[in-house]
């Protein structure tokens, strides 16, 4: 009896050994997946005199400073948040790792029946459309910008622009949203945003 309690004892230590075994790839391989880019991400103040030429164009503005080092490249995006809880991608523009110390300048517009999202980084604009077959219809709300600075995340929602065709538009945290699937979608509304991201 004392020498099966030895085996069966010997062949559990056995076991816990090749089960730490196998769970350490799957640590290391999570280590190596975090977020490591040291990217700061600020609001900047518009001025009165850039509101009242916006004002002119009837855009809506607003300008972030991106300031840190991405280790990874990373992605400016336009996008519509869908009712599956996904986006789809109206325009983007990559930023490969290297430090910044640079502002993002973006805006909103609408021309007919189509909204316009558009940024500015340095010297490169890029801008994406979208038509509505009833633009009327709808009750526009305007842009939510970011309020305070903080520390860039894997996606990182920098402008909101909601429209709805029903009363009680709801306001967003930008800071708070974290994925596509944080803006969920009811219905008769439409939700565009410009995004920094680490997946295109």
């Amino acid at each position: 009896m004392k020498k099966w309690l030895y085996i069966s004892f010997a062949a559990l230590v056995l076991t816990g050994c090749n089960q730490e075994q196998a769970q350490e790839p799957a640590t290391k391989k999570a280590a190596s997946t975090a977020y490591t880019s040291n990217l700061n991400i600020s609001p900047v103040k518009i001025t009165e005199g850039e509101e009242k030429f916006a004002a002119l164009g009837n855009q809506q503005i607003g300008s972030v400073k991106l300031k840190g080092t991405l280790k990874t490249t990373h992605w400016l995006k336009g996008v519509e948040y869908l009712p599956n809880k996904k986006e789809r991608t109206l325009f983007t523009l990559e930023l490969e790792p290297k430090k910044y110390d640079t502002q993002v300048r973006f805006s909103q517009s609408f021309s007919d029946d189509k909204i316009h999202l558009g940024l500015d980084v340095d010297d490169t604009t890029v801008q994406g459309d979208d038509s509505f077959k009833h633009l009327d219809d709808y009750m526009i709300r305007g842009a939510d910008f970011r309020s305070r600075a903080s520390a860039a995340t894997p996606y990182n929602l920098l402008m909101v622009y909601h429209m709805t065709t029903k009363n009680g538009i709801r306001g967003f945290n930008l800071n708070e949203v974290t994925r596509p699937a944080d803006v969920p979608l009811k219905k008769g509304e439409r939700i565009f945003g410009i995004v920094l991201s680490n997946q295109k």
